[in-house]
């Protein structure tokens, strides 16, 4: 595997750049987790796949980072939505920069976000549409209920999306991936949506569906 790095961006970040202009896939982590966690995945994806993971800039009191406070009664409706749209900003700036410092494709850029990670996958897809090839959220969620009302629904039907969602999932239960795909489907997009008989967690299973849909996204 080659040596990992960081590089100088809105967000803290590791990097494993490919030796070829091959494909890039960014990480977002889910809720109290840091980048270390999504960039483990990097050995799944094939040696000309740039693996960039971003950290989110909250602190959590038990030493992880999140992209927004949590409502724990309700976690699809944010209490403070605007952090949401400001780490959308700051992943979108760092995935920038980035494809200028890596010399990177930019026709084949894709996201991956695992839980809160998800759900920014999804918003960022969403809010910039252009600068994604595909987005896969896992075990995630639509945070924002006036999310449909911030973007422009007439540049997002094109959008590619895999979405894998545990049934035995009880941080985020199926019905909230249930709702989120709904929700997507009511904007025009369709996604490519998978369940696993998995808790709150990437299954093996999961993890191949994802990178054999993201070759073909990125063929």
């Amino acid at each position: 595997m080659k040596e990992a790095y960081t590089l100088d961006l809105p967000l803290k970040n590791i990097v494993r750049k490919a030796g070829s202009k091959g494909p890039s896939i960014f990480f977002l982590h889910g809720f109290g987790s840091n980048m270390q966690d999504l960039f483990g995945l990097s050995p799944f994806f094939p040696e000309d796949w740039t693996c960039i993971s971003l950290q989110a800039s909250i602190p959590i009191h038990y030493g992880g980072w999140a992209w927004a406070e949590l409502n724990p009664s309700n976690i699809a409706k944010a209490p403070k939505p605007d952090q949401y749209l400001s780490h959308q900003e700051q992943i979108v700036d760092s995935i920038g920069q980035c494809i200028d410092l890596l010399d990177l494709d930019e026709k084949k850029v894709n996201l991956l976000g695992f839980s809160q990670g998800a759900s920014l996958s999804i918003i960022c897809g969403l809010k910039s549409p252009n600068i994604f090839n595909s987005l896969v959220a896992l075990c995630g969620f639509l945070p924002i209920e006036d999310l449909a009302d911030k973007i422009d629904k007439t540049k997002i039907k094109n959008t590619k999306i895999f979405m894998g969602n545990g049934k035995l999932d009880q941080r985020v239960p199926i019905h909230y991936a249930h709702a989120s795909r709904d929700g997507l489907i009511e904007l025009g997009i369709k996604p490519d949506y998978r369940e696993y008989n998995s808790e709150h967690t990437i299954p093996n299973d999961c993890l191949n569906d994802v990178i054999v849909w993201l070759k073909k996204m990125n063929e």
